[in-house]
């Protein structure tokens, strides 16, 4: 159950980066076009408060709640850095291979990129995760009533 729910967090985290970077991009061009930035900053806040806060539950969630699962840590870093290096990699082998186009979802500073690097040091850190929770423990001691 774990996992399921660790592969459903990066799904859900993927596509709240993917929202975010979508609903920033249509607020800048409606800034360009009437000269009023003050909704454009205020959202791009948000969305940056959003994707923080789904990070780190996910990064939370597989380091300390799941366990240490080999598989998990992985798939986590599998994806988090052919996300990172995508584009990359589509421009490098662009001369031998057809390209990708995948320029419209991973530009540089997007959040999708953003968040593929973190899940990526999620996943290597879940590699040293320990399987009790005693840094959890350390963290969160239990309260004494």
């Amino acid at each position: 159950m774990s996992k399921i729910l660790s592969f459903a967090g990066l799904v859900i985290t993927f596509f709240v980066a993917f929202v975010c970077d979508r609903w920033i991009e249509l607020l800048r061009i409606e800034a360009t076009q009437s000269f009023v930035i003050a909704p454009f900053l205020w959202i791009a806040g948000v969305a940056n408060l959003l994707l923080a806060i789904a990070l780190l539950a996910l990064a939370w969630y597989v380091i300390f709640r799941a366990g240490k699962s080999i598989l998990v840590s992985s798939v986590f870093v599998l994806v988090g850095l052919a996300l990172t290096f995508a584009s990359a990699i589509d421009i490098t082998v662009t001369s031998t291979l057809p390209p990708l186009g995948i320029y419209e979802y991973l530009v540089p500073n997007s959040h999708v990129l953003y968040a593929a690097a973190i899940v990526a040091v999620t996943g290597i850190a879940g590699f040293f995760a320990r399987n009790s929770p005693a840094i959890e423990k350390v963290i969160f001691p239990p309260i004494d009533s």
